[in-house]
């Protein structure tokens, strides 16, 4: 892959709302990548397929840490599902003939797909779709002065919580609109409250287009009941204030939404600290 290929990577853990969770983020790339229907059909699929496998398999039922990247290219769209479970069937008989893996559906729907071994154990599925068919451009990398960057290590996760990083900015705001307001669905926030999410991630992004400290954004988001948690960043020092301000001539949007607006510095950047409360009973 080259370096200026737009990257979305994934951390959270092998739950039944996975799926949906991923299919989300999915969804929120086809919004500014001009994907096809019948792409994202597949996509949508052949990945759900990949990551119900490690729902179901990898820890024997039980969640665990599970990692899910997406590169795009002009020419085509690559995504890698990744576990650190009980791997591939001993001897070398490879993924073809574990059971309820669904390896037959994503080669159906893929270009290519490989399965291996994980480096520290584990499996690695990754999958192929073609940028064209039939002559007909399916997507187009959105241009960007930006690009991309390497991929930075990130603090082992809490319970419930999901991580995601990207580049260039220009994809946060579908992806993080996305991923919020399913980890609020699985919090149970009322219809109102859910409404607000929208307006809380749309304001963090507007904010992100101009105050991010490089190439790469990310987020952590935490739900737990009728309670969203998000931090973001790391964005440019000095410049989370503005999300802050809650007495001022025009108070910013994310402090008459949310519950908690902070900002927490982190060497030469900051972060920025959102808690959204359902406080219907």
């Amino acid at each position: 892959m080259s370096e200026q290929s737009p990257t979305v990577v994934l951390h959270l853990e092998s739950r039944p709302q996975t799926l949906t969770i991923v299919r989300g983020i999915l969804g929120g790339l086809a919004e500014v990548l001009a994907i096809d229907p019948e792409l994202l059909d597949d996509l949508k699929t052949a990945v759900s397929e990949a990551c119900n496998n490690v729902v179901l398999h990898a820890y024997g039922g039980a969640p665990g840490p599970m990692r899910v990247r997406v590169f795009v290219e002009p020419e085509r769209l690559r995504v890698t599902v990744e576990d650190d479970g009980v791997g591939l069937p001993p001897g070398g008989r490879g993924l073809d003939e574990a059971s309820g893996i669904g390896v037959s559906v994503i080669r159906a729907l893929t270009e290519d797909a490989r399965f291996a071994p994980g480096s520290d154990g584990g499996t690695v599925v990754e999958m192929d779709f073609a940028g064209h068919r039939d002559g007909k451009t399916l997507y187009q990398v959105p241009g960007s002065p930006d690009g991309a960057a390497p991929e930075q290590p990130i603090a082992p996760l809490q319970p419930g919580e999901v991580v995601v990083t990207l580049s260039p900015v220009n994809l946060f705001a579908p992806v993080l609109g996305r991923l919020a307001r399913t980890l609020a669905a699985t919090a149970h926030f009322s219809l109102d409250r859910f409404s607000d999410v929208y307006l809380v991630t749309d304001t963090i992004a507007a904010h992100a287009n101009g105050a991010t400290a490089g190439p790469r954004i990310g987020a952590r988001v935490m739900a737990s009941e009728r309670r969203l948690e998000l931090v973001v960043g790391p964005f440019r020092r000095g410049t989370g204030a503005v999300l802050q301000a809650s007495g001022a001539a025009r108070p910013s949007p994310l402090a008459l939404l949310s519950d908690e607006v902070s900002v927490q510095r982190d060497g030469e950047t900051e972060l920025v600290h959102v808690v959204v409360i359902d406080h219907r009973r």
